[in-house]
Order: structure tokens, then C-alpha cells, then sequence
């Protein structure tokens, strides 16, 4: 009876043979293969979206720092270096030591990857609130809040701005684009839909 109980634990304790161990890892192999592709593009796609934020995020602040100062505060996109720049009030005339500036590259995006405008291909329709791309001007845009969150050109009139961007290894699937509504501040975020081929919100 011993010797019987012996001979089962000892063939429970053998484990794996060379072969078993072989076939998994070579199906553990074939399924990074396949998976990885998805995964580089997946984790490509959400840092992009945090770009999405991070420009939403500057108008924003841009935005409520005017209101808060009750200076007009100015928020500039350099597309050379790919940053925004904050500048007037306290943040300083542009240049300044003061002014707040954030690259958009990092965290695995690469200059050579962020592009500003609208993808090949894509509607150049104006987006669900009127708004359309912002033309670069000396390769900048600059949008300047008003002390009471507006956005006005230089006859004191409301002017709507946009700025668009896309990937330049997936064009169409990581566009997208913020605006700001001149009357208001109001700033809204939107996605290229390769469905539809439109901006939505």
C-alpha cells in the first residue's frame, strides 16, 4: 500500500516533460507574435488621446488664468518644436522666463509623428460648431483669451478658432481636433470618424 502511494506522488512531483514544455512556450510565442501589432498600436493610439487632453487642457487653463487675472492671456502652438506656450499676465510678455511652456512630444510620440492640420483624404467640412482649422502663421497659432474668457481678432469681434491634428503613421484613426468658441471661451473636443468621415464631438 506504501509503495503504491509512493509511485503517485512520485508521478505527480515529475512535472512537465521537455516536450509539453516545448509546445507552450511555443504557443505562448505564436500568440505574442500575433497580439503584439495590436498592442504597439493600441498603447500609440492612448498616448495620442492623452496629446488630445494635454491641448485641451493648456486652452483651458489659458482660458481661466485670463479670467482669474483679468488680463488677456494668450496661448501659443509653436509646430516646430510641437508646444504650447502661455504667455501675458503673470505668465509674462512672450519669451519670458515666466511663460508656462509644454512639449507635446514624449511618453513614446515623436516630433516627426505629431502633424498639424487635417489628414490626407479626410472632409475639410467645418466641425459641428462652425469651427475650422486655424492656418499656421510663421508656423505658430495663438489663441488669446479675453479677461472675460472670450475670444476676439483685432476689431474686438469673437473668432472661433481650431487647432487640428493627426498621427503621421495612422492618419485617419488618431485625428483629431479642439476648438474654441470666441463669443464664449467655450472649448470642445473632438475625433476623426473614419465612419462618417467627419469630426465628431
Amino acid at each position: 500500500m506504501n509503495a503504491l502511494r509512493t509511485r503517485k506522488n512520485t508521478k505527480k512531483q515529475q512535472g512537465f516533460s521537455l516536450p509539453e514544455l516545448v509546445i507552450v512556450l511555443l504557443i505562448i510565442a505564436i500568440i505574442g507574435v500575433i497580439a503584439l501589432p495590436q498592442m504597439i498600436a493600441a498603447r500609440r493610439a492612448f498616448r495620442f488621446s492623452g496629446m488630445q487632453r494635454q491641448v485641451a487642457g493648456a486652452l483651458a487653463e489659458a482660458r481661466q488664468q485670463a479670467m482669474s487675472q483679468r488680463k488677456a492671456i494668450t496661448l501659443r502652438y509653436k509646430n516646430t518644436e510641437k508646444e504650447t506656450v502661455i504667455y501675458g499676465g503673470g505668465f509674462g510678455t512672450v519669451n519670458d522666463s515666466k511663460n508656462k511652456i509644454e512639449a507635446l512630444d514624449g511618453s513614446g510620440i515623436q516630433k516627426a509623428e505629431i502633424v498639424y492640420g487635417q489628414p490626407p483624404g479626410a472632409s475639410t467640412a467645418a466641425l459641428g460648431d462652425g469651427t475650422n482649422v486655424s492656418a499656421l502663421s510663421g508656423g505658430m497659432v495663438e489663441v488669446t483669451f479675453q479677461p472675460d474668457g472670450s475670444v476676439l481678432d483685432a476689431s474686438g469681434n469673437p473668432e472661433n478658432k481650431a487647432l487640428f491634428f493627426y498621427h503621421s503613421k495612422k492618419p485617419k484613426s488618431m485625428a483629431f481636433a479642439v476648438s474654441v468658441l470666441g463669443a464664449g471661451g467655450r472649448i470642445k473636443i473632438w475625433r476623426y470618424s473614419e465612419n462618417v468621415n467627419k469630426y465628431v464631438e
